[in-house]
């Protein structure tokens, strides 16, 4: 996602592999092994199995390059191709996907009118970056956003690799209590349990409907249940995120932005967090709510994104106290 690149390529450093190359919403990385884990904050992956120079704008560049292409054998099953590119071009992306598919040959399917391919098949991917067209393959059934334990959302659902990225920059450790006073779906508190499972997490709403999603995708991701108060694990609540009655280490939380959903002033809300923290905020906010934190706390990052349209922020600070 744009904005997570840099976070994105540290959380791969520091799982042992090296990042080749940093671009926009793109990151080439040598693994050091195959076993060391997937990249939480990355929407996808994909093994490289050919690259050439980007052809540039006309059709018969991207041609020659495709036929450049040291692509593999046909595979017997099923599968399509998703194309990107930067930068003006002579050709959309589906003349780079009907070519790339015929170069690969077997069983293609089109995008270009509109029809879905089958659900069991090979995801084949191409990148043309300005500097290199990249031809890679999913080694998994699914991206790697979906998560598996995500089974219902609410409106405003986070994106799942912003609440792993949100989760690393909160620094939380065993035996932290951390809130999330909006929890909706519980997207945020999952992907923290999934980072620090020794911490004690306790996620409020006013809505029923959504605590009810969040105790369901509770229900199903491997290893995590709702656990009593003070124990270290999950725990949904109903309440009020203008009255919180638990202190927390770290807060770490998805206000509604104003757009799908209305929240109003969020001056209440932040003197909540200010009086029950006692340690880290990391909280996702339209630009105009983030800028409500240069006063009263020390804000030690920002992070400018781009999702669904819109443009958050997501600001990592500390209460400013005498």
């Amino acid at each position: 996602m744009s904005g997570l690149e840099q976070l994105t390529a540290e959380e791969v450093v520091a799982a042992g592999h090296r990042v080749v190359d940093v671009s926009k919403r793109q990151l080439v990385v040598e693994l050091a092994s195959v076993d060391s884990g997937t990249p939480r904050l990355a929407d996808d992956l994909f093994v490289v199995h050919g690259a050439v120079t980007d052809p540039g704008r006309t059709k018969d560049a991207l041609a020659a390059a495709v036929r450049a292409l040291d692509v593999p054998p046909a595979e017997s099953g099923a599968f399509a191709v998703t194309a990107s590119f930067v930068g003006a071009r002579n050709y959309n992306r589906f003349d780079i996907e009907d070519l790339v598919g015929a170069q690969l040959g077997g069983r293609y399917h089109s995008r270009r009118h509109g029809v879905s391919p089958p659900a069991e098949r090979s995801e084949w991917r191409v990148v043309l970056d300005g500097k290199t067209m990249w031809l890679g393959l999913r080694p998994y059934a699914v991206p790697l956003h979906r998560r598996p334990w995500r089974t219902r959302t609410v409106r405003g659902s986070l994106h799942p690799p912003v609440a792993a990225a949100m989760a690393r920059l909160a620094g939380i450790a065993s035996g932290h209590t951390v809130l999330d006073p909006f929890c909706g779906a519980g997207t945020l508190l999952l992907e923290a349990h999934a980072l620090e499972p020794q911490a004690t997490y306790v996620g409020s709403d006013r809505d029923p409907a959504a605590l009810a999603a969040a105790r369901e995708n509770t229900a199903s991701a491997a290893g995590i249940r709702e656990n009593a108060a003070g124990a270290a694990g999950v725990r949904w609540r109903r309440g009020d995120a203008a009255r919180l009655s638990t202190n927390a280490d770290r807060i770490i939380t998805n206000p509604p932005w104003d757009v799908r959903l209305s929240i109003g002033d969020l001056t209440p809300y932040i003197r909540q967090w200010h009086r029950a923290l006692d340690g880290r905020l990391v909280a996702i906010l339209n630009p105009q709510q983030a800028a409500q934190l240069d006063r009263g706390w020390r804000v030690l990052a920002r992070y400018d994104l781009a999702v669904a349209g819109q443009h958050p922020r997501i600001v990592v600070a500390e209460p400013s106290r005498p």
